[in-house]
């Protein structure tokens, strides 16, 4: 990238008019070939690397865009009321199951399907757990709203909502 500015900038001064004085021949020691420009008279050196050459090739380029720093595009709070703003996204691409698990599909399950096995795309059509640690950042990336469980008409998640075999998501039982 650098060497296409200096050629760029190289080219640009190289099209400047001929009021800029051609330099002493001292600074073309390193390459002995000259631009000719359509008149002769003008004769300009195709590349010196002196300093002084050097300061007038970057004087002439644009500057140089700031380095970047990797930004979060999640609007913790609003600019309105200040409240907590939900992701959008993650309600798009995760469930939330009433035990406090997300589940996902599996990535790429619709891609290049020819070429995958039977028990490929079978694997593909089921759903995946997060881990602990991605649960909790999903749980961070929205509100309370979306923490509480949900109750639709005819839930195709409704048989992994309950989870009674592991003691802490068991429901408790009532003794009449």
């Amino acid at each position: 990238m650098l060497r296409t500015l200096f050629s760029g900038a190289l080219r640009s001064a190289c099209r400047l008019p001929a009021t800029i004085s051609v330099l002493p021949a001292t600074q073309r020691a390193c390459f002995s070939q000259l631009i000719v420009a359509q008149n002769p008279t003008n004769v300009l050196p195709a590349c010196s690397l002196t300093s002084t050459s050097t300061t007038q090739l970057l004087q002439l380029l644009p500057p140089a865009p700031a380095t970047t720093t990797s930004t979060r595009t999640v609007t913790k709070f609003s600019l309105i009321k200040g409240k907590r703003k939900t992701s959008k996204a993650v309600l798009k691409r995760f469930k939330r199951l009433d035990w406090g698990a997300w589940i996902r599909t599996h990535t790429g399950r619709h891609k290049k399907m020819f070429k995958k096995s039977s028990a490929l795309r079978r694997r593909l059509r089921q759903h995946v757990f997060t881990n602990a640690t991605q649960s909790w950042l999903l749980d961070k990336l929205v509100t309370s709203f979306w923490r509480r469980p949900k109750h639709y008409i005819d839930d195709p998640y409704a048989p992994y909502h309950k989870r009674p075999e592991y003691f802490a998501t068991k429901g408790k039982t009532f003794k009449v």
